[in-house]
């Protein structure tokens, strides 16, 4: 599946509906759901905080309207009631704020687990053709964009809501006539927000498309401190980065004054609204018709009121600019597997660790034909090695064997048990694979040997690592098998990452073996010793070599030639030797390399 599939949805010439934005959010409800009682406590402390925000705008005015009328022994029980009323305020102000944000990282920690487990089961074919970067910017950024609208603005809006029902509702209590002046703006600031709302949007949804690229473009030159060196390549790719930087900062300064210019705009109309209430009110003070206290109190609620007339905008600009967000993440979530169980698939028996090929060709997803009516049966126990030269699919074949990607015609069988008719999980534990490349997590030498076993004990972690000559090292280091390997297991050398691999294999004990030239990464002086310890492993085990230097061949019961057409050639290594001339030309133009 090409790197697109994670693009495409994002691009939208037109602007979506109110129906299919909600659409859109409303997918992500299952990830709040869980905390329903907790949304429930934080809502019931947000009432508290708006009812007596407005008591307390009312007690605001009032000592003003006592002192204008002379009672002043009344003052003392009107600033105490305003002292509790503060306090209570307070107290669920803090309550309720830290619940919002407490519920918001369990969103968020929610939604990220859930986004990381299925790019894991949609296995690397589909997840790994998108930039790691990208898919970080993903995991990161466009989930906080989606975390503020399904919290954050889920709770606000409450808030608002009430706030504008409670404090309109005191405006007319005050004075009809003012208010009603009020509301008579307010067909000016629904045009406001519709004005800056689609040009948000679009202003997000190309900086978050830009950041992705910059933040893939970081990943991958940052991965590649060695080849940008070798190349003398900094100036060039710093040069680079700042180019794509430059796009991204354009997105970002166009989406941020937007924000800006709606912000104080926004303010601009309060202000002048609130101005021309207040011309109107002094004709009511002067003629005796209103308390000054009333007046007072009534422009606090006006004031005050732009918070959630600007919260209600706010949310409905974000709404709708937050929508790309929420699309990147949801096109990681509806990628489709490049493989599937059928329903009911039943586990994969293996008895005797037979494998057939059985006329399989397979071509990469927009590529070329890898294998073209590929055809053999490998014997139970049997030591097989796939030769050919790079690219003529070698890894394919282990691959399509673990069921990453199934061919487009024929089959493969275990003990004549077709791969797409048994479950993936079980077939993946009848296989243990050590790659030329290992895979290292930023964790312990102990949690990297349990992601092959995850029951082993303490004693068979040892015995796995002696056996694959990886206890030297580990019980030379400080915290033995408790070591932090850091990123990549850069506190490993690529002969250590290798044997803790073998160690993995050893623990794994699977019955069918994938050994992509497993002892490439070791010096020469342990080679042979890790050599005989990958023969104890093979013995009585169905094994795949993946043969990238021919001296490894020797031990193999019989050799797989991949021909340049996709198809196989089958023999022992003295037949090819003797009949194969590409066969003979490589294995004789590596001894002549290797003397």
């Amino acid at each position: 599946m090409p790197e697109h599939v994670f693009t495409k949805s994002t691009h939208h010439s037109t602007k979506p509906g109110w129906a299919e934005l909600y659409q859109h959010y409303s997918r992500f409800s299952q990830y709040t759901r869980p905390d329903k009682g907790y949304f429930t406590l934080d809502i019931f402390s947000i009432v508290i905080a708006v009812i007596t925000n407005t008591a307390m705008i009312w007690l605001m005015g009032r000592p003003l309207s006592l002192i204008q009328s002379g009672q002043y022994d009344a003052l003392p029980m009107v600033l105490g009631m305003f002292t509790f009323v503060l306090l209570v305020n307070q107290a669920a102000q803090l309550g309720g704020g830290w619940l919002t944000n407490w519920l918001g990282l369990r969103f968020i920690g929610r939604l990220r687990n859930a986004m990381v487990s299925r790019l894991l089961h949609l296995s690397f074919p589909v997840a790994g053709q998108a930039a790691r970067g990208d898919l970080l910017a993903r995991l990161s950024n466009d989930v906080d964009h989606v975390s503020t609208i399904l919290v954050e603005a889920r709770l606000m809006l409450v808030s608002h809501v009430l706030t504008l029902v409670l404090y309109t509702t005191m405006l007319f209590w005050i004075d009809v006539r003012l208010a009603l002046i009020a509301l008579a703006a307010v067909p000016l600031f629904v045009l406001h927000q519709r004005f800056f709302s689609e040009r948000k949007r679009r202003a997000t949804e190309g900086f978050l498309q830009t950041n992705g690229k910059l933040l893939a473009f970081e990943e991958q030159g940052l991965a590649n401190f060695r080849g940008v060196s070798a190349n003398a390549a900094e100036n060039h790719v710093t040069a680079m980065h700042k180019k794509v930087f430059a796009r991204v900062s354009a997105w970002a300064v166009r989406e941020r004054g937007l924000g800006v210019a709606f912000g104080v705009s926004f303010t601009l109309l309060i202000y002048l609204v609130g101005l021309m209430i207040a011309l109107f009110g002094l004709d009511d003070v002067r003629s005796g018709e209103m308390p000054v206290g009333l007046l007072v109190s009534f422009l606090l609620y006006m004031g005050y009121l732009s918070m959630p007339v600007r919260g209600l905008a706010g949310i409905a600009f974000q709404y709708a600019g937050n929508v790309p967000a929420a699309l990147r993440i949801l096109e990681i979530m509806d990628a489709e597997p490049a493989v599937e169980d059928k329903p009911a698939a039943p586990d994969l028996c293996v008895s005797q660790g037979q494998i057939d090929i059985d006329a399989v060709s397979f071509v990469y997803p927009g590529g070329a034909t890898v294998l073209h009516h590929a055809q053999v049966h490998i014997r139970g126990g049997e030591t097989v090695a796939l030769v050919g030269p790079s690219g003529a699919g070698k890894s394919t074949l282990a691959m399509l064997l673990l069921r990453f990607y199934d061919p487009q015609q024929g089959r493969i069988a275990i003990d004549k048990q077709d791969l797409r008719a048994v479950n993936i999980a079980s077939l993946r534990q009848n296989v243990a694979v050590v790659w030329q490349e290992s895979f290292v997590l930023n964790d312990t030498i102990r949690a990297n040997l349990l992601m092959a076993r995850p029951d082993a004990t303490e004693e068979q972690l040892i015995v796995a690592c002696q056996r694959s000559h990886a206890w030297g090292f580990i019980e030379a280091l400080p915290e033995g098998l408790a070591s932090a390997l850091g990123a990549g297991g850069v506190e490993l050398s690529g002969g250590q990452k290798q044997r803790l691999a073998i160690a993995q294999a050893f623990l794994r004990d699977a019955p069918i073996l994938i050994l992509d030239e497993a002892s490439s990464a070791l010096d020469s002086q342990s080679e042979q010793v890790i050599v005989q310890a990958l023969d104890a492993l093979r013995a009585n085990r169905t094994t795949l070599l993946i043969a990238h230097r021919y001296s490894s061949i020797r031990t193999a019961d019989r050799v797989i030639y991949f021909e340049a057409d996709g198809s196989f050639t089958v023999g022992r290594h003295e037949e090819f030797m003797a009949s194969h001339p590409a066969y003979r030309d490589a294995v004789q133009w590596q001894t002549t390399e290797h003397t």
